[in-house]
């Protein structure tokens, strides 16, 4: 939201203020940030709104495999997850995984349709692959389950009896249209002189970033094997209570649990898991489940799971609310900042805050976590020790951050954050958020040298 706002004030992304999400995903909220002082409205409506239709194509795939009741728990599995994993607001999986749907359906009716032409293969297979190219503008982490759907296409072109070399000039085709919508973008910024400002923030610096501390990672993989392990059960339990599927359900079948298998190795692969990075996968994991609806046993536990799933995820809004901070916490932040106007800095907090203060170009890298995360200490192209000098240098007036220190913290930034603040700063607002403390400090105009 706050780069979104930036583009519409001119800012070119990764030039003038750098992270290393899509083009797309800017682009998306710019077009929310549109709606002025209503656009935290727009862009949970819009989010909403790609929920529901995201459901509405899980219900269509999942009727290839299960009854209208079993493809509509389906859905609503799906709907119930994404609260389980932070997806209740505007992550960037509520909006892509609409487009691998729709990647998906296609494909889908493709291995469902009674007669299949050539041309047919080419044209929802080109429309799939349109799709996915789209999504990798969203988050580039759909490329896993764009590879896969992929390498299926080309098994339905050989099942379709396409030569070898026929196969490999389609799925070239294929593979160059998924790639057109990032090619596009990368060259718009060649063409403009940014080529490698693009190249970093887009490919090269996610390989960059260090490791989380083990602790932390065993933590954090638990969480994303207990999100997606009950629905993963799901593929296994198929085995042992669908049995009489008819040809074109069981093709169908397979197509589902190979795409679950892939989005969770995706899942896997990426390598930090915070609990949002398994949205993806509850896509097709939740289609999956519909079969279970064909038997009693099935159709206890699929109601069972969507209840438990339902009620743990309001509760887990709650907790975030009450940890993460709410209306009323930026409200009584924006109220002890407008009595004495000036630039905010926030070295450990929510980037949501600048987008509702004048503009104040501290920094050409904003976003907290690019300073207070070990993990990123050599991953953004600026040295966060020297880039938090340069900051402080110029007095914001106010310093957000979160005490006590986390485990993962950078220490030699926040110690020079820290000392900044003991000689010229105090306390204008603190506030508890869970096990640790949201803190503003102000310039003092007595303290400060």
């Amino acid at each position: 939201m706050f780069v979104g706002g930036d583009m519409l004030h001119g800012a070119i992304p990764f030039v003038d203020v750098w992270d290393r999400k899509p083009l797309g995903l800017f682009i998306l909220y710019a077009f929310f940030h549109l709606f002025g002082p209503y656009r935290l409205w727009a862009y949970q409506i819009g989010a909403l709104a790609s929920v529901c239709l995201t459901g509405i194509v899980a219900m269509k795939m999942a009727r290839s495999v299960a009854s209208a009741t079993g493809a509509l728990f389906a859905a609503l599995l799906y709907v119930a997850w994404l609260d389980l994993a932070g997806g209740e607001g505007g992550q960037s999986p509520v909006f892509y995984n609409l487009l691998v749907g729709c990647a998906m359906l296609n494909i889908v009716r493709l291995i469902s349709a009674e007669k299949l032409t050539q041309a047919e293969i080419i044209k929802r297979g080109s429309m799939a692959m349109l799709l996915f190219g789209l999504s990798l503008q969203i988050k580039y982490t759909t490329v896993f389950e764009g590879c896969f759907a992929g390498i299926f296409l080309g098994y339905i072109l050989r099942q379709n009896r396409f030569s070898w070399p026929a196969t490999g000039r389609y799925l070239a085709l294929f593979a160059t249209i998924a790639l057109l919508p990032t090619v596009m973008v990368g060259g718009a910024y060649w063409l403009c002189g940014y080529g490698s400002q693009w190249w970093f923030a887009n490919i090269l610096s996610i390989f960059c970033r260090s490791k989380e501390p083990p602790a932390i990672l065993a933590y954090n993989f638990m969480n994303i094997a207990l999100l997606i392990g009950p629905l993963f059960l799901n593929i296994f339990l198929q085995v042992i209570l669908c049995r009489n599927r008819s040809v074109v359900q069981r093709r169908c079948a397979f197509f589902f649990n190979a795409w679950s298998v892939c989005a969770v190795i995706g899942v896997f692969l990426i390598g930090e898991w915070y609990n949002h990075y398994a949205i993806p996968a509850f896509l097709p994991l939740s289609i999956a489940s519909a079969s279970l609806f064909a038997s009693p046993v099935g159709r206890i536990w699929l109601v069972v799971l969507l209840g438990l799933g339902t009620v743990k995820g309001q509760a887990m809004v709650l907790e975030n609310q009450k940890n993460n901070g709410n209306a009323r916490t930026v409200h009584h932040v924006l109220d002890v900042i407008s009595k004495q106007k000036g630039c905010l800095f926030i070295y450990n907090g929510s980037a949501v805050f600048y987008d509702f203060l004048p503009p104040c170009r501290l920094t050409d890298h904003p976003f907290p976590g690019h300073f207070d995360s070990i993990v990123e200490n050599r991953a953004t192209g600026m040295d966060p020790a020297t880039e938090v000098r340069n900051v402080l240098r110029k007095n914001p007036t106010y310093i957000m951050t979160y005490t006590p220190p986390r485990v993962d913290e950078n220490e030699a930034v926040r110690a020079i954050v820290y000392d900044r603040i003991r000689q010229a700063y105090t306390e204008a607002y603190r506030e508890r958020q869970g096990n640790a403390f949201l803190v503003l400090y102000r310039l003092d105009d007595h303290l400060n040298p």
